[in-house]
């Protein structure tokens, strides 16, 4: 969407009726309803980054362009729900892996208190691990850090027009979905929310009662979410299990740490009653 097509747009053009939803990974119902948006005035955004040179860089890049007011920077998670509380914006730029926070729950929690507010994650996390879970929860894209500035603004401008954003190899992705495909490699996105969790655990090196601690858990529910490891990925004991994990996530398992244990604590409620 250029400039000069947003400048004609109609107040009420790129909303769509709540009745009519399009699916995207695996039949996720997306509302396509943009934010209603009268004449020239310019799009208010809050940006969320994990550090406060993260924030700073967001504030710079969406500040050279007319068309958006950053009306709210932070960097943590209590300024970060201030923010959007106060000011509404039409668009949220949101790391939402922040301290020790859920980061699932709390795009999910975001999407349902503010159903006009468009969600755009904007992360260093692995899009292929965390798009489609994010997208599920409720946001509106997913762009990765080590994009360009200007698929960034590509994304915003998509989220604000009522679409969902994702990079080419995450829509790859989903067509294949779509499509019926069967024969995708085996990979991260076979797990469950819970079992990702476990994964990255064994891999920083994490025995089964170590990680049954870490999460609240029994052993013998870690020790039943690492056999549904070994039999979606086809690994024939527990050490190539740990092997493979190390595989997947390297050496520097134990960074991922937070961000996996907050998607396992999306599900935590489910995992009480096993």
């Amino acid at each position: 969407m250029s400039a000069a097509s947003h400048n004609k747009q109609k107040p009420n053009e790129g909303q769509y009726p709540d009745e009519n939803p399009q699916t995207f990974f695996g039949g996720v119902s997306v509302k396509k309803d943009a934010p209603v948006h009268a004449g020239k005035e310019p799009y208010r955004v809050v940006a969320v980054g994990d550090t406060i040179i993260g924030e700073q860089g967001l504030v710079a890049i969406i500040g050279r362009d007319l068309r958006y007011r950053v009306c709210g920077a932070a960097h943590t998670f209590e300024e970060a729900n201030k923010l959007v509380r106060q000011h509404r914006p039409d668009v949220l730029l949101i790391e939402p892996f922040l301290e020790n926070r859920d980061a699932i729950r709390w795009i999910k929690d975001l999407a349902t208190e503010f159903p006009r507010i468009r969600i755009l994650i904007v992360s260093r996390q692995c899009e292929r691990t965390y798009a489609e879970r994010a997208l599920c929860a409720g946001a509106s894209g997913y762009w990765m850090k080590n994009s360009s500035v200007k698929e960034l603004m590509h994304a915003i401008e998509t989220v604000l027009a009522g679409e969902i954003y994702a990079s080419r190899a995450i829509t790859s992705v989903a067509m294949h979905k779509f499509a019926g495909g069967r024969e995708l490699p085996y990979g991260l996105d076979a797990l469950s929310d819970r079992e990702l969790a476990v994964f990255a655990l064994i891999a920083a090196e994490h025995g089964t009662g170590q990680i049954a601690k870490e999460l609240g858990v029994s052993r013998k529910t870690i020790e039943t979410h690492s056999e549904h490891i070994k039999q979606k990925l086809g690994y024939g004991n527990a050490q190539e299990l740990k092997r493979r994990a190390r595989e997947f996530f390297g050496t520097s398992a134990r960074l991922l740490m937070w961000p996996l244990i907050c998607v396992w604590q999306s599900a935590a409620e489910s995992l009480m009653t096993l």
